[in-house]
């Protein structure tokens, strides 16, 4: 395997990959993105921005959970109500007891 140097180019930024052997180049790396400004900050920013992300799905999940309650009640109330219009009070089949 051929020896290799990695050279930064002072002025751009961009990086080299240059054989030692024959001098040539063999690989153009980009320069790297370099952020400016402190990354505490914009890391507490990102896990406010996910922490607003998720009260917001989780508020929705609760709503939504609520009207499915709603609705299975109201639909529970429905059939108690037809049950004791059609004055069947016999006890329902018991699958367990079909053996």
């Amino acid at each position: 395997m051929a020896q290799t140097f990695l050279i930064d180019c002072p002025k751009c930024g961009i990086r080299i990959e240059i054989d030692a052997k024959s001098g040539k180049v063999l690989k153009h790396y980009e320069k790297p993105d370099v952020k400016s400004g402190d990354p505490l900050k914009e890391m507490m920013e990102k896990m406010k921005s996910e922490k607003e992300k998720l009260n917001d799905y989780f508020k929705g999940a609760k709503s939504g959970m609520e009207e499915k309650r709603k609705e299975l009640e109201k639909q529970f109330e429905e059939n108690k109500k037809k049950i004791k219009e059609s004055g069947d009070d016999s006890k329902p089949i018991n699958p367990m007891d079909l053996d």
